[in-house]
C-alpha cells in the first residue's frame, strides 16, 4: 500500500510540473475568473444596478411604524405615577415632486452606465489578454531568432579563426565575426528579459503558466475589413461603449438640471396615518385616530442658492454635451486607425512574408558566394543579420495585424468572444 501511494504522489507531482497547453480563448476565459480588476468591475456593475432601485423607491409609498412607552412621575403629591403607551403607522406618497422624479431618472442612467462600463471593461480585458498573449509569442520568436543569429555568428567566428590560423583570412574577419557574436549575445540577454516580463504580464492576467501557450500557425488567414470606413464609423457611433457611456452621463446631467429647476416648484405629498394611544390616566385613557391629508411645500426665498444651483447644473450639462461630442470624434479616429491597421496590416504581413523569402535567398546566395570567394565574411554577416531581423519583423507584423482586428471590433463595440474565437483560429492547435 505504501508503494502504491508513493507511485501516486510521484505521478501527481509529474503532472503538476507539466504546463497544460492552452490557446487565446482559454486564456481569455481564465482571465475572466482570475483577473482582480475585472472582478472589481463585475462588483461595480452589480452595485450600479442598485441605483435604479433606489431612484424608483423615491417615487413609491413610504410606510413607517412608530411606538412609544413612557413612565410619568408627577410632582404633585396627590397624583400617582402612570405609564402612557402609543403606536402609529404613517404613509406618505409623493404626488408632485420634481426632485424625486429627477432621482428616478438619475437612477436609471446610473444603472445603464454601470452595465455599459462593465461591458467596456470586458472588451478591454479581451484586448489586454490578447496583447499579453501575443507579447509572449513575439518575445519567444525574438529570442529564437536572436539565438539562431548568435549560433550563426559563433560558427562564423570559429571559421574565421581557423582560416586566420592557416593564413587564408585576415584578422579583420575574426574581429568582425567576434563583434557580431558579442552583439548577438547582448541581444539575447535583452530578449530573455523581455520574455520574462511578457510571461509575468500574461500570468498576472490569467493565472496560467505562460509556458503552455499555443504558438501562431505558419500561415494565417489575412482578412481585411469588410465594408467602407464610413460604414464602420457609423456602426461605432451607434454601438461604441464610450459614446454610450458619455450619453448616460449627459442624461444624468440633464436629471441634475431638472432637479435644480424643480427646487423652485412646489411639492405635493399625500399623507395618511393611524394612531393608537393609551395615556394611562383619566376616565377615557385610550384614544384612536386616523388621518388623511395633502401637504404642499412652496419655496419662497433661498438667498439666491437655487438660482446658483441651476446655473451650475446648466454648465455641467453643457460640459457633458461637449464630452459626448469629443467621444464621438475620438471614436471616429479610433475606428480609422484600427481600420487602417487591419487593411494595411494585412498588406504589410504579405510584404514581410515576401521579404523573408528574398532575405533567405540572399543569405543562401551570400553563403555560396563566400565559398567561391566572390563575397566576404562581412557580406555574409550582414546577410544573416538582415535575415533574422526580417524574421522578427514578420512576427511583429503578424501579431500587430491580429491585435488590430480586435481593436477594430472594440472601437465599434462589437468585440465579443465570437470575434476572439476568429482570431484564435490563427493559433496552431495542440494534438
Amino acid at each position: 500500500m505504501r508503494f502504491r501511494n508513493t507511485i501516486l504522489v510521484l505521478c501527481l507531482s509529474g503532472m503538476a510540473g507539466t504546463a497544460s497547453a492552452y490557446d487565446l480563448l482559454d486564456a481569455w476565459r481564465a482571465a475572466r475568473e482570475h483577473d482582480a480588476g475585472f472582478a472589481a468591475a463585475r462588483a461595480e456593475r452589480d452595485a450600479g444596478q442598485e441605483k435604479a432601485v433606489q431612484g424608483r423607491a423615491r417615487l413609491l409609498p413610504q410606510i413607517g411604524l412608530s411606538g412609544s412607552i413612557t413612565r410619568n412621575n408627577p410632582i404633585e403629591p396627590d397624583m400617582a405615577s402612570y405609564t402612557s403607551r402609543g403606536y402609529g403607522v404613517e404613509l406618505s406618497q409623493p404626488v408632485f415632486d420634481v426632485g424625486k422624479f429627477a432621482d428616478y431618472r438619475r437612477g436609471q442612467a446610473g444603472a445603464a452606465l454601470a452595465d455599459i462600463q462593465y461591458l467596456a471593461n470586458e472588451q478591454q480585458l479581451i484586448v489586454d489578454v490578447s496583447r499579453a498573449y501575443f507579447d509572449v509569442l513575439l518575445a519567444q520568436d525574438s529570442l529564437a531568432a536572436t539565438r539562431a543569429s548568435k549560433k550563426a555568428y559563433e560558427n562564423q567566428l570559429a571559421q574565421a579563426r581557423a582560416a586566420f590560423e592557416v593564413g587564408t583570412a585576415t584578422i579583420t574577419d575574426t574581429h568582425e565575426a567576434q563583434a557580431g557574436y558579442d552583439a548577438a549575445a547582448a541581444q539575447e540577454i535583452v530578449a530573455q528579459s523581455n520574455l520574462e516580463i511578457a510571461r509575468n504580464a500574461l500570468a498576472r492576467l490569467t493565472g496560467l503558466d505562460p509556458a503552455g501557450i499555443q504558438p501562431l500557425a505558419e500561415r494565417i488567414e489575412l482578412v481585411t475589413a469588410q465594408g467602407a470606413l464610413e460604414a464602420w464609423q457609423a456602426r461605432a457611433l451607434d454601438n461604441s461603449f464610450d459614446v454610450r457611456a458619455r450619453a448616460q452621463e449627459l442624461e444624468t446631467a440633464r436629471a441634475d438640471l431638472l432637479a435644480a429647476r424643480g427646487n423652485r416648484l412646489p411639492t405635493l405629498e399625500l399623507n395618511a396615518g393611524y394612531r393608537d394611544n393609551d395615556s394611562g390616566m383619566g376616565p377615557s385613557p385610550k384614544t384612536r385616530a386616523s388621518s388623511v391629508g395633502l401637504t404642499v411645500t412652496m419655496p419662497l426665498f433661498a438667498g439666491g442658492g437655487i438660482s446658483s444651483q441651476i446655473r451650475e447644473a446648466a454648465s455641467r450639462e453643457l460640459a457633458a454635451r461637449d464630452r459626448l461630442e469629443a467621444s464621438r470624434r475620438q471614436v471616429r479616429e479610433d475606428v480609422r486607425r484600427a481600420y487602417l491597421g487591419v487593411t494595411n496590416g494585412a498588406a504589410y504581413v504579405r510584404a514581410q512574408e515576401q521579404l523573408l523569402v528574398s532575405a533567405r535567398s540572399k543569405l543562401e546566395s551570400t553563403r555560396l558566394g563566400r565559398e567561391v570567394g566572390v563575397r566576404t565574411n562581412l557580406d555574409l554577416l550582414r546577410a544573416e543579420q538582415d535575415y533574422y531581423d526580417t524574421v522578427r519583423s514578420l512576427a511583429e507584423a503578424r501579431y500587430n495585424y491580429l491585435t488590430a482586428r480586435l481593436q477594430l471590433l472594440q472601437a465599434t463595440g462589437e468585440l465579443t468572444e465570437a470575434g476572439l474565437a476568429e482570431v484564435n483560429r490563427s493559433l496552431r492547435q495542440a494534438g
